[in-house]
């Protein structure tokens, strides 16, 4: 009944993530339908708003969210230790004309990536899955350049056992404060830890944790000013 529960909260939420209620004085009865309002549309929004990065999506599965990243990424290196869920991801990619994605099949605790390869490295519901969530960050930080950021999405701690079997989950999500300690552990400064997601009656809340890698001290600069770009 407990996952049952789950799943159906889960589907009530893309609901109302893709055809959500507007509420207000001038909505009919206070409640009001508005096509076309979705997460999916403000993500690539915002992604109008950043620069041409490289990305490590690390732990990619079968690569909803490193296509999502493709649109606005000067290129994506998506990882994952299952060569049939990359198959899949890159089908998907295929069939949606995204070229500026490289698959590469590697473990958490060992990227197949060379140090300060990247602008970010992305870990979304990965580290979860994770033996040793510190290694899995450790190796995020070596292949994310000084200045460039670790971006973490991943369940705040639950009470839902059966994800271990159902799912394969190793740990059950992570408490708000051990999350960041893990960042700041790993040398990653500027961390921050905020609810990215959350339901009454819905067991599972989405955390949205970041770092940054702290530039050498002859590098560093004044507040607003940006690294130079390298050339691939």
């Amino acid at each position: 009944m407990r996952q049952d529960e789950a799943r159906l909260q889960e589907v009530l939420r893309l609901r109302r993530e893709n055809f959500d209620r507007h509420d207000g004085p001038d909505a009919r009865e206070g409640r009001q339908l508005v096509p076309g309002r979705s997460w999916a549309a403000w993500a690539r929004a915002l992604g109008h708003l950043l620069p041409p990065l490289e990305i490590a999506d690390i732990g990619c599965g079968e690569g909803y969210l490193t296509i999502e990243a493709a649109r606005w990424a000067a290129h994506v290196t998506a990882i994952d230790r299952s060569a049939a869920v990359l198959a899949r991801a890159k089908a998907l990619a295929e069939r949606r004309r995204v070229t500026n994605v490289t698959w590469k099949r590697g473990d958490l605790a060992r990227l197949p990536l060379a140090d300060d390869a990247v602008d970010v490295a992305l870990l979304s519901q990965a580290l979860h899955h994770a033996p040793d969530p510190a290694r899995a960050i450790a190796e995020a930080v070596r292949i994310v350049h000084p200045g460039g950021r670790v971006l973490v999405l991943d369940l705040r701690a639950h009470d839902e056992p059966w994800v271990r079997q159902q799912f394969g989950d190793v740990h059950l999500g992570f408490a708000d404060g051990a999350l960041g300690t893990l960042l700041a552990r790993a040398g990653l400064a500027d961390v921050r830890v905020q609810v990215g997601s959350r339901k009454t009656g819905d067991p599972f809340t989405v955390l949205i944790a970041s770092g940054v890698k702290p530039l050498p001290h002859a590098e560093r600069r004044a507040p607003g000013t940006q690294r130079p770009r390298r050339s691939r």
